[in-house]
């Protein structure tokens, strides 16, 4: 399989993930579920209250700016069109929450031997960090600013000109376009996006 190591064309500072400060037709979050909600999972996996404090406080800004519905302590289902996977402050990588103990590292699609037709966003370098799974074409999945590092994984269907994601800015100017699938970029730097199409 080839694997082309794809790069940010932004002159300035680059940046992905799915928070749209300022983008006016991002989606209302549903109203974030109470931490009670999912106190079991936080049990099970043996978190302090400030541990799951802080969790829930970055899920609870991720459902104001992207909208979706929280279904795990650190999930949250984007309507059937992808999810969110929110990483514990200080680990690195999101955990599964929803099954087991809550120990165990959250399954990532597109590092799966099988082809899983996703997308996924990385916030920090190395494919680690809060993980966004873009899984539908022609949709806009709304970005923050994470700062410098970011990577990303284009899993999507091999050889089609249309499996490209295309990143924009707050303007709406395409900013960078991907390689076809197979193909990712470890260190990116995320800073102008504000919104990916993952394919058309």
């Amino acid at each position: 399989m080839a694997v082309t190591k794809g790069r940010f064309a932004v002159a300035a500072a680059g940046a992905l993930l799915m928070l749209g400060t300022g983008v006016a037709s991002a989606q209302a979050g549903s109203a974030a579920p109470s931490t009670p909600r999912f106190a079991s999972q936080a049990e099970s996996a043996r978190l302090t209250s400030a541990q799951t404090t802080a969790l829930q406080a970055d899920v609870d800004r991720y459902l104001k700016k992207t909208g979706g519905t929280q279904v795990a302590l650190n999930k949250i289902d984007l309507k059937g069109k992808g999810q969110i996977l929110v990483a514990l402050p200080g680990e690195d990588r999101p955990r599964d929450f929803a099954s087991g103990d809550g120990m165990r590292m959250a399954a990532d699609p597109c590092k799966s031997p099988v082809v899983s037709k996703t997308f996924c966003a990385y916030q920090k370098d190395n494919f680690e960090g809060t993980r966004i799974d873009m899984v539908t074409c022609n949709k806009k999945y709304y970005v923050s600013t994470w700062g410098r590092g970011g990577s990303w994984i284009n899993d999507q269907t091999r050889n089609l000109e249309s499996r490209r994601a295309r990143m924009y800015n707050p303007r709406g100017d395409m900013v960078y376009k991907t390689p076809q699938a197979y193909s990712f970029d470890k260190h990116g730097d995320w800073n102008p996006v504000r919104y990916v199409i993952p394919c058309w």
